[in-house]
């Protein structure tokens, strides 16, 4: 530390010795947490997946309809789940760590910048460098909150307009969490090989499969492929009730895809519904992404279904391993230090704490690259001059955008695939209309290369401690919790060069890597893997020692502020300071006067000629279109309720949908078994808009909304859903004019449906030699899982013990408590003797739901 300061001091001569911070001081552990919804408006287009843009096909473009939140890319259309908020907030009465997750495909640094002056303005407290933003990375959540020019081929051109709603709600939940601190317990464990057979996630990325980069005595426990690894942080109360569970593995959020036009948590957000609905309590469970580069998420059933799956087949190892997860009060350390770590091609080094010394030559414009890439021993060469580009290169891995001029000119592979960026931007300046977007940039034929979201990378690094943990070699030991979160896409080889970097040079076992937080740099690879190519080294810019780079950079950081025993300033001589982006203003898009929200409709209204107008959000084509006209009666599991009305406009409604249930001459809200409104936000509930006409959305509209709900339970008991008589409830807002920008006044709204009966489903009984074979079967318009092991439009094993009645001449016959003998082919086998004849068999499953035969 006295040396770099030595040094820096030489550069500088205004540079003045800073003065020592406070002590570190051990205090008790303290935590609040909460959680919410985020909530943008519907046609904000959706991230992660570039073909939705109309540079590049316009993928999940359901109609004609225009959206003022969106530039390029296709509108959404309606909701499966809305992405959730979640916050953990610890501290010790000495330090803060605020912890935020977003179900969304990546994290911003322009958003931790204004999430740390609006929470600490809410708060009284200076949070500067403290709080964390990490996302789930759904490629179906909303986009357009990130100002870096260059992922708005990810998600669509920045709209101050939704980043102020996204900072406001995220601040909101902060607050709740902050406010909600008590006394607490801290616990960690790892779990190796949780998901063996692959349910949950799997390895996506065979190109390192043979990838050896390290001597076996060096990493004996690296096996390739797959991460395995499972952590677990669990928050207790002093009186030893849980208060969060904060879970961490890598899965990507892949499963709708670039075809979907509907808002999704997607794997990670499910995983979360499943596992927090194994409490007893309201509990925040926050999924966190390690290894997410190189990890699929992976499920069973189809559909929608197949996203509830992945937390079913998740919850039982979780809770296991946040079961045996020992937790303790003693009085615990706690420093969070973050910085904006510097990159560009002539600054970029990666040393390996001295093994090695990797950096690129200058640019040559006459490209005298020797095309050598390792030596006679198989190490890289450096200086790298292969990577011959000015300001950068991209889709270098796969070279799958193929054009015919922009490609660095080299015979090295994969260098010579990469697209310099300078080309690329002219495309995104064109694609985007940045010309109008950048106030007093230059024009397109002067654009600001490299852009300036590449120049930094916002990192973060904890530590807190010492907590019971149990560690990744199997030892139960008290010792201190050392976090890294990091700006990318992760892969496993790289999170395991940082657990192993973080042990070697800083002496901190089971570092955590949370990835996909603060900032976003692309997929983070070491160099060796990066230089195996395939898909993950197309999306970052600075080419293969960028990741490790960056590591270095959160090592450096670490070493010099987190070895200490005080509080020293984060950035003394300004060498890190966040990127900043221009201050862009508010649009001045009014929402439409909407005098009819409120009306219930009791027909499709047939927008354009086209009948089938909501059915694109029930995934895979089906011939039924919205019918309105509630049944009196809807059978569990095989009913489908559907609700239309005209609403407000998306601007300013986001329309909360209810179901509620008549308990004694009272209406009430249904909730899951731990007290969780059900609502279109908690996957029960699909939720779907279009405009009338599609466009122009300048001119007024007309706002059909649609809502459906498959009569089934929320996540446990499915096929046990209450009997009795429900409704839908909608509550909403119409815009009362006036305002110029967001945020807009408006006037509530309710529509209530026509009430319904829920009665028992039926069951489809096959004879067999010795019984039935009894299904619950899946509706054609199903959207939701019934049961494990079956098919949400087919055949679904029944919930057991069943009572069978045989009606024979002398009397009905009946048999309580018969257990299910076997599954198979997503059927249950009852046991029971056939009488001779015709008679009449009935079989009751443990909730009621009734089959004859």
């Amino acid at each position: 530390m006295i040396l770099i300061l030595s040094l820096m001091a030489c550069l500088n001569d205004d540079w003045v010795e800073p003065k020592a911070g406070p002590p570190v001081v051990p205090g008790a552990p303290v935590v609040g947490a909460a959680e919410g919804y985020l909530k943008l408006p519907i046609g904000t287009p959706l991230s992660g997946f570039t073909a939705r843009c109309s540079c590049l096909g316009n993928q999940s473009k359901q109609d004609f309809r225009e959206s003022p939140y969106l530039t390029a890319f296709t509108p959404s259309t309606g909701v499966q789940s809305y992405p959730t908020i979640k916050v953990i907030w610890i501290e010790n009465g000495d330090d803060h760590l605020v912890i935020t997750k977003t179900d969304q495909i990546y994290s911003y640094d322009g958003l931790v910048e204004d999430l740390e002056v609006k929470i600490g303005d809410a708060t009284g407290l200076d949070l500067d460098g403290k709080i964390v933003h990490t996302v789930n990375h759904s490629h179906s959540s909303f986009g357009t909150f990130s100002d870096q020019v260059p992922f708005f081929l990810g998600s669509d051109k920045f709209n101050r307009e939704n980043f102020e709603r996204q900072a406001t709600q995220m601040t909101e939940v902060a607050v709740e969490a902050f406010k909600n601190r008590e006394r607490a317990k801290i616990g960690v464990s790892w779990t190796r090989d949780w998901d063996p057979d692959n349910a949950v996630y799997s390895d996506r990325r065979g190109e390192n499969d043979d990838l050896r980069p390290w001597d076996e005595d060096e990493s004996p426990d690296w096996i390739g492929g797959k991460d395995p690894w499972l952590g677990i942080m669990r928050f207790d109360t002093f009186e030893d009730e849980p208060i969060a569970l904060l879970m961490n593995w890598g899965m990507h959020g892949i499963i709708l895809g670039e075809d979907s036009p509907v808002v999704s948590t997607d794997s990670g957000g499910h995983a979360e519904t499943v596992i927090e609905e194994a409490f007893d309590d309201k509990v925040v469970v926050m999924f966190t992404q390690g290894s997410g580069g190189d990890q699929s998420p992976r499920g069973s059933d189809d559909g929608y279904a197949r996203l509830e799956s992945i937390g079913h087949h998740a919850v039982g190892p979780v809770m296991d391993a946040w079961s045996s997860t020992i937790t303790a009060d003693n009085d615990i350390r706690l420093e969070t230090v973050t910085r904006s770590i510097p990159k560009h091609k002539s600054t970029i080094r990666v040393t390996r704490n001295g093994e090695v010394d990797w950096y690129y030559s200058p640019y040559d414009e006459d490209n005298d690259d020797d095309g050598e890439i390792y030596d006679e021993n198989g190490d890289i060469i450096s200086p790298i001059d292969e990577f011959n580009t000015q300001y950068g290169g991209i889709f270098c891995g796969s070279g799958d955008l193929d054009l015919p001029i922009g490609q660095i000119e080299t015979t090295a592979w994969p260098y010579g695939q990469c697209l310099n960026y300078e080309l690329l931007s002219q495309l995104i300046w064109v694609f985007f209309d940045l010309d109008d977007n950048l106030d007093g940039e230059p024009s397109a034929d002067e654009i600001p290369l490299p852009p300036r979201a590449a120049l930094k990378a916002k990192t973060t690094a904890t530590r807190f401690g010492p907590v019971p943990t149990m560690t990744r070699g199997g030892e139960q030991v008290d010792q201190d919790v050392f976090m890294g979160f990091f700006p990318g896409e992760a892969v496993s080889m790289y999170t395991h060069q940082w657990q192993r970097r973080v042990e070697q040079e800083l002496g901190y076992a089971d570092a955590w890597m949370v990835s996909y937080s603060q900032d976003h740099e692309g997929y983070l690879l070491i160099p060796e893997d990066w230089l195996v190519g395939g898909y993950e080294p197309d999306i970052s810019i600075w080419g293969p020692l960028e990741g490790e780079h960056v590591m270095e950079g959160v090592l450096a950081m670490a070493d010099e502020l987190l070895s200490t025993d005080v509080h020293e300033e984060h950035d003394v001589m300004g060498y890190y300071q966040p990127t900043v982006y221009e201050d862009r203003p508010l649009p001045e898009i009014q929402p439409d006067l909407t005098p009819e929200a409120g009306t219930l409709l009791t027909e499709n209204p047939d927008p354009e000629g086209d009948p089938e107008v909501w059915k694109y959000l029930i995934p895979e084509e089906i011939d039924e279109f919205a019918d309105l006209v509630i049944p009196a009666q809807i059978p569990r599991g095989q009913g489908l309720v559907q609700m239309g009305w005209i609403g407000g406009d998306p601007g300013i409604d986001n329309p909360t949908v209810t179901v509620e249930r008549n308990d004694g001459g009272n209406w009430t809200p249904l909730t899951s078994g731990t007290g969780r409104v059900i609502t279109e936000g908690t996957h029960d509930i699909l939720l779907s808009y279009t405009p009338y006409p599609y466009r122009p959305h300048e001119d007024l509209q007309t706002h059909y909304w649609w809502a459906a709900w498959q009569v089934v339970g929320h996540v446990d008991d499915v096929m046990g859903l209450p009997l009795g008589t429900y409704r839908l409830s909608v509550t909403g807002t119409s815009y009362d004019g006036g305002n110029t920008t967001w945020p807009w006044d408006g006037s509530p709204y309710t529509v209530k449906s026509n009430e319904f009966e829920v009665v028992p489903g039926t069951l489809t009984l096959t004879p067999d030699a010795a019984g039935f074979w009894v299904s619950v079967f899946g509706p054609a318009t199903g959207f939701r899982l019934i049961e494990m092991n079956g098919h949400y439009r087919g055949d679904n094993p029944i919930v057991g013990p069943v009572t069978v009645t045989i009606d024979t001449p002398g009397g009905p016959e009946v048999f309580t408590n018969v257990a299910i003998a076997n599954t198979e082919g997503g059927r249950s086998l009852v046991e029971v003797a056939l009488p001779g004849d015709e008679t009449l068999v009935t079989i009751e499953d443990a909730y009621g739901n009734i089959g004859t035969f």
